[in-house]
């Protein structure tokens, strides 16, 4: 009997600590909740709708401190939109959505957990080209509450709206491609087997992160799903790729046959800008042929790889009159290229023009004894650039020919020019047009894609047919898998 006495006191003893534990906290509070729906932000809240599935969502409160709420509550909150000041989002528009309650949450009883509902307008939201990015937010500040405190940790949240549409996600792409050159030859075919997103940019358009099998600012396309779910697609252009020709010179390596022993022509890429056609600037560094007199000479460029090249500025350096013995101003010049296809190198002239006047390409590169010092060729100025453009030139070697009286040099040539692409697909985008029938089926979530991309500086172009499927989406950090 003694035993089952203790035995029962040591189960009330028990019992006792598990009432206390089940007890509610002397005060209570209210708060909103610390989620941040992939904002990374305290007191952020990223929240989106999808446009065709609903327009409704909740803002809400949490009761903290009581685990069984027996009564009603409430907590009033007011629009702050000091809550702004030195964000990135701007306060949403009041015509835009409205409240279920302007002023007020309310925890029921037997819940712990206060919302309210906000209906985005379906005109005003949805036509407003900033509502698909995070850039609109409404501002909550709770002022006063039925329980002992607000939490002034989570006392504010700025909740961030945007939409996407249903088509906005990651797809599995399978599909073919064909380059065929303008006489209908096929450069290059194959497959296509990725996974493509697409970014929602207006209702019912999207931006993909690429085209064929290539991702990539460069080679992004926008899709419009149209009411009858056929598709109309064109090329989305980076708009904020640089694409401005570089000074490639300055990478590239030069060679020169005929190099005076006390110069060098690693001086023709230092970066200098001469004043003049006798000034050696910081490096003191030049090329010059001297004795090498009145004979074709030329300086050469590798490049790293295959560019297109545009442009030409060569500043001639000279340290006497024609016929004084010395480095003079040449009295002819041209420019080469090499290429690659046929391995020679050929003259570059692509509708050149020289120091701003336009020649012709019966007069470039005129060998025949036409130019002399006392009639020079265009582009051998002294005490300056002289500036040969052309439209691009593909190319991994340059060469720039010349000829003086006497010994020829060069204080600093540049070339313009921006990379090449590798493969023929990768080249820069003109256009991307239709060359089929364009779909969406709705059940399955499928794009299916026939189109054609041409190119900006090449002649051919690649036919694409492709297929998409929908596999799933990322909403406000949570990953959302095929529907």
């Amino acid at each position: 009997m003694k035993k089952v006495l203790i035995f029962l006191v040591f189960i009330s003893v028990l019992t006792s600590c598990y009432d206390e534990f089940r007890l509610d906290n002397e005060f209570s509070s209210v708060a909103f909740s610390s989620a941040d729906g992939g904002s990374n932000q305290p007191g952020v809240l990223w929240r989106t709708v999808v446009k065709g599935e609903g327009l409704k969502l909740d803002a809400g409160i949490y009761l903290a401190g009581i685990l069984d709420n027996s009564k009603e509550r409430w907590a009033d909150y007011e629009l702050d939109p000091s809550l702004l000041v030195g964000t990135d989002y701007t306060m949403l528009p009041s015509d835009y959505y409205t409240l279920s309650n302007s002023s007020r949450f309310v925890i029921p009883s037997g819940e712990t957990v206060g919302k309210i509902s906000i209906v985005l307008d379906s005109i005003k939201f949805l036509n407003d080209p900033l509502t698909t990015k995070m850039n609109y937010a409404i501002p909550f500040k709770l002022i006063e509450t039925s329980e002992d405190s607000i939490l002034s940790t989570q006392n504010t949240q700025i909740l961030v709206l945007k939409y996407i549409n249903k088509y906005e996600g990651f797809y599995n792409q399978k599909g073919t491609f064909q380059t065929v050159a303008p006489n209908g030859e096929t450069l290059n075919s194959g497959t296509i087997n990725n996974v493509i997103s697409g970014t929602s940019i207006f209702l019912d358009s999207l931006e993909m992160n690429g085209s064929m099998n290539l991702i990539g600012a460069d080679y992004k396309m926008k899709l419009h799903v149209n009411p009858d779910n056929t598709v109309s697609l064109e090329y989305s252009p980076n708009l904020n790729a640089d694409n401005s020709p570089k000074n490639i010179a300055l990478d590239a390596t030069p060679n020169a046959p005929n190099v005076s022993p006390w110069e060098n022509v690693d001086g023709v890429n230092d970066g200098g800008d001469p004043t003049s056609s006798n000034d050696r600037g910081a490096s003191g560094l030049a090329f010059g042929n001297w004795p090498l007199f009145d004979t074709w000479d030329y300086v050469e460029y590798t490049f790293d790889g295959e560019y297109f090249i545009t442009q030409s500025d060569v500043y001639w350096f000279a340290d006497s009159n024609p016929n004084d013995g010395g480095v003079s101003k040449p009295y002819n010049t041209y420019l080469q290229y090499f290429d690659s296809e046929s391995g020679a190198w050929k003259i570059l002239y692509n509708n050149n023009v020289v120091n701003g006047t336009p020649i012709s390409e019966a007069n470039y590169a005129i060998l025949d004894g036409t130019y002399t010092s006392d009639n020079p060729a265009p582009g051998t100025s002294l005490d300056q650039y002289n500036v040969t453009s052309f439209d691009a030139i593909r190319t991994s070697k340059v060469r720039i020919n010349f000829k003086a009286v006497d010994a020829s040099g060069i204080l600093e040539w540049k070339v313009w020019g921006v990379p090449a692409p590798v493969g023929y697909e990768a080249a820069a985008i003109a256009s991307i047009t239709e060359n089929g029938t364009n779909t969406y089926d709705p059940a399955t979530g499928t794009l299916i894609l026939n189109y054609t991309v041409n190119y900006a500086l090449e002649e051919y172009t690649t036919n694409v047919s492709t297929e998409m499927v929908w596999r799933n989406r990322i909403r406000d950090g949570v990953n959302e898998w095929r529907r």
